[in-house]
């Protein structure tokens, strides 16, 4: 699971506004002025599905906890998440978490009675979650969330955690994804995703996260907007040395959601600004959007 936190999205959540004049061109996976050409994406070498979890796992849960930080409590704590999808999957409902990460959604899910299953590429990660109590109650696949249906099909709720699906770095793998979904789905199913709105006004730049007597904490951000791709750093710097935790991430509006969605055979029936039923506006900085299959009743 992928999350940024207030400091972080301050810099890179705000890259594109659902109002701007731009043109959305979720077939190419642009938002361009017209007469502009998309460039090519740029990925950061040697990165993989794999390589957020991988990196990191051993810190997550310090930096993330239980709250999930100041970002993630503006949208909803994981017990709101888990009474909200609870409501949707129905009693002894199935649940998919994609990119599932340490459990912090998870686990609240399977407290509310829930069979839930969740994927992710990083064996570190799903270590984890197998160490804490309560995991035996968890079905744990290994798995590249772009290929949801490794995990199995016929799921009253699939569920993407705040930002995870930007973390298929891009559109191709996102499309792959919805595509899965739409199998996985039982027919009639919920898919929930979780993520902050683009603005335009962010840029290239670096953030203090905490300055110490022995550490210093620094977030790198590069951001493409023609690619809508951020990748970035965070840095901890000690006398030991220096730790690097990567990441790459292809951002994408409500609309263009919306319209890879629909290619892959799903509906819109919700949105909202957070779990607790804001109404979303132009002014949002996070939704929380539900697709049923096309075909559903």
């Amino acid at each position: 699971m992928i999350q940024i936190d207030l400091l972080l999205k301050n810099l890179v959540s705000r890259l594109y506004s659902h109002g701007t004049k731009a043109r959305a061109d979720p077939v190419q996976g642009s938002l361009l002025e017209p007469g502009k050409a998309p460039t090519r994406l740029s990925a950061m070498e040697g990165y993989g599905s794999e390589t957020y979890g991988e990196t990191m796992a051993e810190v997550y849960d310090e930096w993330y906890g239980s709250d999930g930080g100041i970002a993630l409590s503006q949208i909803g704590s994981p017990d709101e998440v888990a009474d909200q999808v609870a409501t949707l999957a129905g009693p002894a409902g199935t649940v998919l978490e994609l990119g599932v990460g340490t459990g912090r959604l998870a686990l609240p899910l399977a407290d509310r009675g829930l069979a839930v299953t969740g994927l992710d590429a990083s064996p570190s990660m799903l270590a984890r979650i197998r160490a804490k109590p309560g995991s035996d109650r968890l079905t744990l696949v290994a798995g590249d969330m772009a290929e949801p249906t490794v995990a199995g099909t016929g799921f009253d709720v699939v569920l993407v955690g705040f930002n995870t699906f930007f973390n298929l770095a891009t559109e191709a793998a996102q499309q792959a994804c919805l595509h899965g979904v739409a199998e996985t789905l039982a027919p009639e199913g919920r898919f929930v995703l979780e993520a902050f709105v683009p603005e335009p006004d962010a840029h290239d730049g670096v953030s203090v996260r905490e300055v110490s007597v022995d550490r210093v904490m620094l977030d790198v951000v590069a951001i493409d907007r023609t690619a809508q791709t951020i990748t970035g750093q965070r840095i901890v710097m000690t006398a030991a040395g220096n730790r690097f935790f990567p990441y790459l991430l292809r951002y994408a509006t409500p609309d263009q959601l919306d319209a890879m969605a629909g290619e892959a055979g799903l509906k819109r029936v919700d949105r909202t600004e957070d779990w607790r039923g804001t109404t979303f506006s132009d002014n949002s900085s996070y939704h929380v959007s539900t697709w049923c299959r096309a075909d559903a009743t």
